[in-house]
């Protein structure tokens, strides 16, 4: 009778197991074809080494005082130890699938060294023992060019390879922020397609097979066939990082109404004007001025939005998926992504904040879990 209770406790636990390891990994294995996986934009600017004051140039004294309510509930820095391991539980925990890891190559810069701390976050990342609970994938935020070019590819196809990074069908992701800047810099257009096919062919000698390589762009309405020299380079999609000029209606404050009506603008603008397949983004606020205040010699935008708050974010984004759904032959896969998990320092953000806790985080899981029907 021991015995059998004991087989039976143990079943019982084994169950549970089993149910919660399901339950974490839901948002990244969405059950339908038609289910979303959103991700968000990670800035990884945080690790800087910091000043007498315990400043760096992006946690500069404005943002600390005067914007304080953006401050994560973890503090300022990610290079906390146990930092890196909570924002992936918070991100997985709040029903978003992947990151998208802003990612900078040293070689066409003067400090090498201080470039990498931007890469920092990453490296965290790739070290938590958690991470699996969250997919990755790369955006190439740097110039590029014939000199650093090969480099770019060898440092960065090994994460293609990682079981966890972000692919589609099979198919590795991997995004460029500066686009125009990567045409122009390889030598236009034929130059960028070869360039494009060494990438992928380095990719496919180490084991990571096809992959998917994306373009940063805009809507232009006032030309179409704007978007025509990414499908010519061999683009495989197009992407924003954040719509924010779109939405721009005065110079100064701009209700978050402007900022959805930007992005909508940008996605059925970009998708009109091209055959490439698109992943839609959301913005969760754009406001620059505390990094305006404190850095006076870097351009800055002269306007921002305010009305910002968990409820608006998460029927936004409701809003995102059922276009997505709509318009599921012009998407990649259902991917969406969110502007941003941490730009805090510009204003768009979905990390747990000392003002607002979690809400923003449990607006958006709750609108995913109802429109991908997860019960």
């Amino acid at each position: 009778m021991k015995h059998n209770f004991i087989g039976k406790l143990v079943l019982l636990i084994a169950i549970i197991l089993v149910q919660t390891s399901c339950d974490k990994i839901s948002a990244k294995s969405p059950k339908n074809q038609s289910d979303v996986k959103v991700g968000a934009w990670y800035f990884g600017g945080w690790s800087f080494p910091a000043d007498a004051n315990g400043n760096t140039f992006h946690i500069s004294p404005s943002l600390v005082s005067k914007f304080s309510d953006r401050e994560p509930v973890w503090g300022w820095r990610e290079d906390v130890p146990g930092v890196m391991e909570k924002q992936i539980d918070y991100a997985a925990d709040g029903g978003l699938s992947f990151w998208g890891f802003c990612w900078y190559d040293n070689t066409l810069v003067n400090n090498p060294t201080m470039m990498d701390n931007l890469n920092n976050a990453l490296d965290y990342y790739m070290k938590a023992p958690n991470r699996k609970r969250i997919d990755f994938c790369l955006l190439s935020c740097f110039q590029v060019s014939p000199v650093n070019w090969e480099k770019v590819c060898d440092r960065t196809v090994p994460y293609f390879k990682e079981s966890n990074y972000l692919k589609v069908n099979g198919k590795p992701v991997m995004i460029f922020f500066n686009a125009d800047q990567v045409i122009s810099g390889l030598g236009g257009i034929e130059n960028t397609l070869k360039s494009l096919n060494l990438y992928r062919e380095k990719a496919r000698k180490i084991g990571a097979g096809e992959i998917l390589i994306g373009a940063r762009t805009r809507p232009r309405p006032s030309d179409p066939t704007y978007q025509d020299k990414y499908a010519q380079c061999g683009f495989d999609f197009l992407t924003t990082y954040q719509n924010a000029d779109d939405g721009r209606v005065d110079s100064g404050e701009n209700d978050y109404a402007n900022l959805i009506a930007g992005d909508i603008k940008a996605w059925n603008g970009i998708t009109s004007g091209t055959s490439l397949p698109y992943i839609p983004t959301i913005g969760t606020g754009y406001d620059m001025r505390p990094w305006a205040m404190d850095h006076l010699n870097q351009p800055a935008s002269d306007y921002w939005y305010t009305g910002m708050n968990p409820q608006r974010i998460g029927e936004h984004l409701r809003e995102c998926i059922k276009w997505t759904k709509a318009n599921k032959t012009k998407v990649l896969n259902n991917l969406i992504l969110m502007y941003a998990w941490n730009e805090n320092g510009e204003g768009g953000w979905l990390t747990p904040t000392k003002s607002e806790s979690t809400g923003r985080l449990d607006a958006i899981k709750k609108v995913i879990q109802e429109e991908n029907k997860i019960k």
